[in-house]
């Protein structure tokens, strides 16, 4: 059977330009695979040789990897065989740049603690470049335990808010409002008008 010209050239498109395109994989920008992934959907689904394929900084798709790897080309690869993956983390109750005063007088009632230590050393020591640091420390360490956002409550907010956008995470900031001189705001009127500019940057 002769085959047209025109039936030839069809194919020919078809096998050679269309084929590979249905099969092609979509680019993505990393893939997480070979973990037990905690998918933490409606039903609460558990998946073992996971894959998490994320583009630029959205998760696009979360499945097994013997069905994503073949729609996906990932940049880079993290393997997470033996793994947990899941989402981060919330802490959401902290002083964050206080990691700076651990080890200050532990184990005691939290009027003592508070009063006759921890109020004291804030006066003597917490500066901008104190909340700064200890903020940039406190970011680390929840780094390193899954924690990807925090809701903090502290003095000099604007520098939490700095070094955790350095850090790379999330953060719920509020400013401290307190009945005595703070060291970042020494009036209750200071601390308003602090935390107004605070809350339009």
């Amino acid at each position: 059977m002769k085959l047209s010209f025109l039936k030839v050239a069809a194919l020919f498109v078809f096998v050679v330009v269309l084929a590979p395109l249905a099969f092609a994989r979509q680019p993505i920008d990393l893939a997480v695979v070979g973990g037990t992934v905690l998918t933490m959907n409606a039903h609460g689904d558990i998946l073992h040789d996971g894959y998490v394929a994320i583009s630029k900084d959205r998760i696009v798709a979360i499945g097994r990897r013997s069905d994503l790897e073949k729609k996906y080309h990932p940049a880079q690869t993290i393997s997470a065989s033996g793994e947990l993956v899941m989402p981060g983390l919330v802490n959401t109750h902290t002083h964050v740049a206080m990691s700076l005063f651990r080890g200050i007088a532990n184990d005691l009632a939290l009027k003592d603690w508070l009063e006759n230590y921890i109020f004291p050393a804030e006066a003597r020591n917490v500066t901008r470049d104190f909340v700064y640091w200890g903020t940039l420390l406190g970011d680390l360490e929840m780094i390193q335990s899954g924690t990807t956002t925090f809701a903090d409550m502290y003095y000099f907010e604007d520098e939490v808010a700095r070094a955790t956008k350095q850090a790379g995470m999330r953060g719920v900031l509020g400013e401290t409002f307190i009945d005595f001189p703070a060291p970042d705001n020494k009036t209750f009127d200071e601390a308003l008008s602090y935390t107004r500019k605070f809350f339009d940057e």
